[in-house]
């Protein structure tokens, strides 16, 4: 009975480049000689060109430890970077990766320090 349903099956389609390249490495086995792909199936590789190999990548500048960035930057603001592990609060060195961070002056902080920096001074009642 089971084998009844497998005879009864029709072979699995196979699709158009799929039985392209099929006849390639077949008639390759034929013949002995390798066969060329046609160029609508063999990858395509692109040279680079003279200008991307004179200018290499900008480098950025981390602004707290002033060392060149050479792989993951944190972008602060346009023009402003630093490394993941600079990207810390100026109070207590809490990294600001998954928090944000808050600038109080030209400083950034964690929301704890920032708004106790941020705070308004106290005020005094003067009675006279």
């Amino acid at each position: 009975m089971l084998q009844e349903n497998r005879e009864g099956r029709a072979a699995p389609r196979q699709s158009s480049s799929f039985r392209l390249l099929q006849e390639v490495l077949e008639a390759e086995e034929r013949d002995g000689t390798p066969a060329f792909l046609p160029s609508s199936v063999s990858p395509q590789a692109s040279l680079p060109t003279s200008r991307a190999l004179a200018t290499p990548p900008k480098l950025h500048t981390c602004e707290k430890c002033s060392t060149s960035i050479a792989n993951q930057a944190v972008r602060i603001q346009e023009g402003r970077y630093r490394h993941p592990g600079c990207y810390t609060c100026a109070d207590c060195s809490l990294n600001l990766k998954m928090r944000g961070h808050f600038w109080v002056g030209d400083e950034l902080y964690c929301e704890k320090h920032a708004r106790q920096r941020y705070s308004a001074p106290p005020t005094f009642n003067s009675q006279a």
